[in-house]
């Protein structure tokens, strides 16, 4: 029965990595944790070494640019340094609380709590505002005083995105990866649109293409540590790799306004959903 569970919450953590260009481990590590009774260490690490196989199926069914790169591969210095330093934190505390691992488990969930909650009511907001005909100003955290700079696409024209702000965005993105499993997509895709002015489906391609690459070297890293159950891993993978190819045909029929809106209401749900069960238990 629980591997039946596993499998199920692989395809949809599968589809929504297709739909939106995130890993789906925002929805799989709390889901897991309150369905199952693998410890937590074991959801976090199995979770960001499972989000290779959507990754990879998503990866290849979006149309990469060579322009689409750069970005990814400016912010991969700061997620690299940020997941190492998450992963050592996530180790530290589990040392200073063994004798009780349910406290580890709840402030892992609480901090994904917050996370959805005002990424959620945030992501809603401006949805709305969009549909008024009154969006929000993008492209605020560009910094193209803060030198050095490189080149980005926005909606209408070329800009000077700072590589330092790039690269601190990277570190919180990775350190999240690392502490509690994220595997970062949840962050990326809207902070690529809304700090530095990056049409949502070209985010949504260079999300997908960071998440892979967060997942590949946080799998090593939690691997390390020794977080990763295989047998978890290889059901997650069956389900999500079918699923990503679903969620990426999905995503291709909607247009940028839609995808936020549906994401802002999917991380709402599961906040809820979230909430409401640890109010219950």
């Amino acid at each position: 029965m629980e591997s039946m569970i596993v499998l199920i919450s692989g395809t949809a953590t599968g589809i929504v990595a297709g739909l939106f260009g995130v890993g789906g481990s925002f929805l799989l590590v709390p889901l897991l944790s309150i369905t199952t009774s693998i410890p937590m260490e074991l959801i976090v690490g199995s979770c960001a070494c499972q989000v290779l196989g959507p990754a990879t199926a998503a990866s290849l069914s979006f149309r990469q640019r060579r322009r689409d790169l750069r970005i990814p591969c400016i912010l991969m210095g700061g997620i690299i340094a940020g997941t190492l330093w998450g992963s050592a934190s996530l180790d530290q505390l589990k040392g200073q609380i063994a004798t009780n691992p349910d406290l580890l488990t709840n402030i892992v969930q609480i901090t994904y709590l917050v996370l959805l909650w005002s990424l959620g009511l945030f992501s809603l907001w401006e949805s709305m505002l969009h549909q008024r005909g009154r969006p929000i100003p993008i492209g605020w955290a560009r910094f193209k005083w803060l030198r050095p700079t490189c080149e980005v696409f926005g909606r209408n024209r070329r800009h000077q995105v700072s590589i330092i702000s790039l690269s601190w965005f990277g570190v919180f993105v990775g350190f999240l990866s690392g502490f509690i499993g994220l595997s970062g997509g949840v962050i990326i895709l809207p902070g690529l649109h809304y700090a530095y002015g990056i049409p949502t489906k070209r985010a949504a391609r260079m999300s997908m293409l960071l998440v892979w690459l967060i997942a590949f070297q946080a799998t090593i890293i939690h691997a390390i540590y020794q977080r990763v159950d295989l047998q978890t891993v290889m059901i997650l993978l069956l389900g999500g790799t079918l699923g990503a190819k679903l969620g990426v045909q999905l995503s291709d029929r909607m247009s940028g306004g839609a995808l936020r809106q549906h994401f802002a209401w999917l991380l709402l749900f599961t906040a809820a959903g979230l909430s409401i069960y640890s109010l219950l238990k």
